[in-house]
Formats: C-alpha cells, sequence, structure tokens
C-alpha cells in the first residue's frame, strides 16, 4: 500500500459525499441497521479508518461513546469540521501504539482492507484490530469484493482481454493486485482463509450494498417511496449466501475469541 496513492484518491474523491449519494445510502442504512443489532447502551467502540467519520457521528448522536483512527488528514480535517468533539487520531490500521489493548467492545474496520494488498498486510490490521478488541467483542470487517469489478469494470469497460495479458486477472477470474495499487478485491473464501489465519470466528456476513453499485442511474431515478423499499428489501437479503458475494461489498462479523 502507498500512503500517497491513498491520500490523492481521497484528496480528488471526497468520502463524506459518497455516503450521502443513493447507492452510498443503501450501504451505510444496512451497516448500520446489522450494526444495531450488537449493541447495547455501554458498548464502547472503536473506528479504525473512519474516513470523514459518518459511522462515528451517527454512533456519537446515538450516545455512543466512540474512539475513530484514519490515515487520511484531509478526511481528519472534514470529519472535525462537522463534528469538532470527536476522539480522532491520526494513525495506521497496521499499527497502533497508542490503543490499548482489549479497550473496544466493538471495532469497525471498515475500509483498511479495501486499500492493503495480499493477505501478509490484511493480516497485520486485522491481528491489530484482534488486539485492540476485548476477548468476546466483535470486529466488522469490510472488503471489496472481485466479481464486482470483474463485471463492473473488466468487461464492462473492455479491459478485460489486456489485464488478463498483463496478468493482472488471472485465469480463474481473479484480480491479482499489485503492490503499488489503491485496491485489492476478494472473493469470499479469501475472506475465509483470512479469518483462519487470524484466529477470528466468523457471526455473520453480509452485503451492505447488494446491487445498489451496479444500479447507481436507476435509483437516483426512484420515488423516495420506491427507494425506501429499496433500502427495506437490502436489509432483507443482504445475509443471502446466493447473492453477498456478488455485490462491491461484504462485511463480514467476526469475534474475538475468549481466552
Amino acid at each position: 500500500m502507498a500512503f500517497s496513492n491513498i491520500e490523492r484518491h481521497y484528496n480528488k474523491h471526497p468520502e463524506d459525499l459518497r455516503l450521502q449519494r443513493r447507492h452510498g445510502m443503501v450501504e451505510f442504512a444496512t451497516t448500520m441497521h446489522h450494526l444495531h443489532r450488537f449493541l447495547h447502551p455501554d458498548t464502547s467502540l472503536l473506528d479504525i479508518g473512519a474516513g470523514t467519520g459518518r459511522y462515528t457521528s451517527a454512533l456519537m448522536a446515538e450516545g455512543y461513546r466512540v474512539k475513530a483512527v484514519e490515515l487520511v488528514q484531509r478526511n481528519i480535517d472534514v470529519f472535525l469540521k462537522r463534528e469538532p468533539t470527536a476522539d480522532v487520531v491520526r494513525g495506521d490500521a497496521r499499527h497502533m501504539p497508542f490503543i490499548p489493548t482489549a479497550s473496544a467492545d466493538v471495532t469497525l474496520l471498515l475500509g483498511p482492507l479495501y486499500h492493503l494488498i495480499g493477505d501478509e498486510e490484511k493480516l497485520r490490521a486485522l491481528n491489530e484490530a484482534k488486539r485492540v478488541t476485548k476477548p468476546g467483542g466483535l470486529i466488522f470487517v469490510a472488503y471489496l469484493m472481485n466479481e464486482y469489478s470483474i463485471l463492473s469494470y473488466c468487461f464492462d469497460e473492455e479491459r478485460i482481454g489486456g489485464l488478463m495479458a498483463k496478468g493482472v486477472v488471472d485465469d480463474n477470474y481473479h484480480i491479482q493486485a499489485q503492490a503499488d495499487e489503491l485496491y485489492d478485491y476478494v472473493r469470499i473464501e479469501d475472506i475465509d482463509r483470512l479469518n483462519q489465519k487470524a484466529g477470528l470466528q466468523r457471526v455473520t456476513i453480509f452485503s451492505p450494498d447488494g446491487a445498489a453499485d451496479y444500479m447507481r442511474t436507476r435509483l437516483n431515478r426512484m420515488s423516495e417511496e420506491t427507494f425506501a423499499h429499496f433500502i427495506a428489501y437490502q436489509k432483507r437479503i443482504s445475509e443471502r449466501p446466493d447473492l453477498i458475494g456478488a455485490g462491491s461489498h461484504v462485511v463480514d462479523v467476526v469475534k474475538v475469541p475468549l481466552p
């Protein structure tokens, strides 16, 4: 992962706006729906890779104690302008010595693994999230899905042949991200492998957006009533195993084992 690539991306593509567009609203609403299943009034949360703090802000408004960690200074500036009282610190998900061990009941890791290339880098972030989460606590881990990228970019943009010739996409149609690329894409079996290596136990896994990223223009044309039904639909079908891997993201909810 090259920090300069990440910083350039978030300076050019403001994360704060993404979750306010309709496809992002589906992702946000579905993730919050599942998060609420596991929260109680005294839950302490850690938001690693908090971006501009959309999740932290929403949880703070509900009265939860949330500490946020974010890598990109511009995101922190946007976050603090909207939420001046937020407890946010600049840091890297792979190494957070400033966060005490076993200090959070629930940890959000909803962005960093998009940008960490390969198992080794992802495991550094997963193991650090495991360290700072209490035994028996939960980690919400978001991933970018391989098939969304294959369909939306490799085929839709007529790039598949060239990318396969270069080895960027293998014969199994799995993207092989290079070390200096911005994103890494996975399949469910890759997530399963990471969980096994990190010693994390799945509680559930869900698609926060489903078809929303494929349907951006159609979502924008929907009436408010129809769009509300679409969000309700995505919440209802988000854990269906026959649909999970086809969306642009998944969120894996894993438990830190008890001693």
